[in-house]
């Protein structure tokens, strides 16, 4: 017991002495380190300060190339319908020319017309009513002189009207054109400008974009990003199905209750029409029944209702945009994440079309995916197509295969023009290059 109580007592000794030793150690650290640690805590403060400068930076930059995105979507899609407003004018001042050769040729037969008529009324010498008489020719020929120069006057008149409905019609059509060119001059300088905002815009973007790539906090934050935007899109497609579901099933419960009710009342009729016949002495000839009003039966479906089922149409699909293919799909994204479609590098502004007919079901701006468009084919598949510059369709439309829906961009944060493409059946993705052709 005594010699634990010693040795106890020689620990604690042995503690004090290192105790003591340490004190006077740091004693001299400090009067020697106490500048630098100083220092080094000031040096901490100002990274930290930096950092967080940083990262307010960072944030800017991020909400501005968002910004920027969707303007440059608005202006893109203004664009778009500058184009098929010129498409539309064209067609106008060609149909208007047309009409105007044809009317030409028309005036020339019609004035050669009257010019024979009045050069064979020289030739042969008109003569005028009185002079008929006059001439005491029998009166049954001068009759019919008279009636055929009366048919010759009306001929005449009807042709003289003729040109000039037709000179009319040459002014109206010459006016009609003049103003289609004018219109379409202004839209052509219209198309000019939009085009050169939208490359300022695309300018803009690209130097923000750079300056948030060049950052050290923008880089160090993307990758939770990425993944925080894939979850989103996941959970937006999940909420976008059952959505569709849920209409489905009011569809169906309405046409079910509508084809119900129709029973109820046919039945009814037949019922009250049996009680009528069994009631009522017979007659002498059976009169003849009102006809009975036709059940509703199933209301046509506000929805979509594809013309066959997408899954047939494997390996048949046409490309969304004719590009190059620089992201396969289940290849390596980053440390964390695989495509889980795949993106085809396309110029700015290419036309991007739907690979089957479906319904948009969501045409929004989207963090991470740009201008998204996401098209329902059947109760099982839907296609995607993100980085978009713009999209043309809005929610609900119907698109038939190969319309056009979208052009390419780099809206999303992208460096460069491409189309991030997916295929999905019940939001699970599928490799899209084998649904292609």
């Amino acid at each position: 017991m005594k010699h634990g109580f010693d040795t106890t007592r020689k620990t604690f000794v042995l503690a004090g002495l290192v105790s003591v030793s340490i004190l006077a150690i740091s004693g001299r650290v400090s009067a020697t380190d106490a500048q630098k640690q100083v220092e080094v805590k000031r040096e901490i403060g100002r990274v930290s300060s930096q950092l967080d400068r940083k990262k307010r930076d960072a944030t800017y930059l991020n909400t501005l190339v968002s910004q920027l995105e969707k303007e440059l979507g608005d202006i893109s899609k203004q664009q778009y319908q500058t184009e098929q407003a010129i498409e539309k004018a064209l067609a106008r001042v060609q149909e208007a020319s047309r009409r105007k050769v044809d009317l030409d040729v028309s005036l020339t037969q019609q004035r050669k017309a009257l010019a024979q008529q009045l050069e064979a009324m020289y030739t042969a010498g008109e003569q005028s009513h009185l002079r008929l008489l006059l001439q005491e020719d029998n009166p049954s020929d001068i009759s019919r002189n008279l009636r055929y120069f009366e048919y010759m006057n009306r001929y005449r008149t009807r042709r003289i009207k003729a040109i000039h409905k037709t000179l009319a019609e040459v002014r109206d059509v010459t006016a009609a054109k003049l103003a289609e060119e004018q219109k379409l001059q202004g839209l052509r300088t219209e198309l000019k400008a939009q085009k050169a905002e939208t490359e300022s815009k695309l300018q803009t973007r690209a130097d923000a974009l750079r300056e948030l790539e060049t950052d050290i906090s923008g880089q160090q934050s993307r990758l939770d990003r990425l993944v925080r935007e894939e979850a989103e899109l996941q959970r937006r497609i999940e909420a976008l199905q059952q959505e569709e579901e849920r209409k489905r099933l009011a569809r169906e419960a309405a046409a079910r209750k509508a084809r119900e009710a129709a029973a109820e009342r046919k039945a009814r009729e037949a019922q009250a029409l049996a009680a009528n016949r069994t009631a009522a002495p017979a007659p002498k000839a059976a009169p003849t029944p009102k006809p009975v009003p036709a059940p509703a039966g199933r209301p046509v479906p506000a929805g979509f209702s594809p013309d066959k089922p997408f899954s047939t149409l494997k390996g048949k699909l046409a490309w969304p945009v004719q590009g190059r293919l620089i992201h396969g799909f289940g290849s390596r994204r980053n440390e964390k994440q695989l495509w889980r479609g795949i993106v085809i590098a396309a110029p700015g502004g290419a036309k991007v079309r739907a690979v089957a007919r479906g319904k948009v079901i969501f045409s929004k701006f989207m963090e991470g995916y740009g201008h998204l468009i996401i098209l329902e084919h059947d109760r099982n598949y839907i296609s995607l197509y993100g980085y978009n510059r713009a999209v043309f369709k809005r929610e609900g439309q119907v698109v038939g295969a190969n319309e056009v829906i979208a052009a390419v961009g780099n809206s999303g944060g992208r460096d460069r023009d491409a189309l991030y493409f997916e295929i999905r059946r019940k939001n699970s993705p599928e490799n899209p290059t084998r649904w292609l052709r």
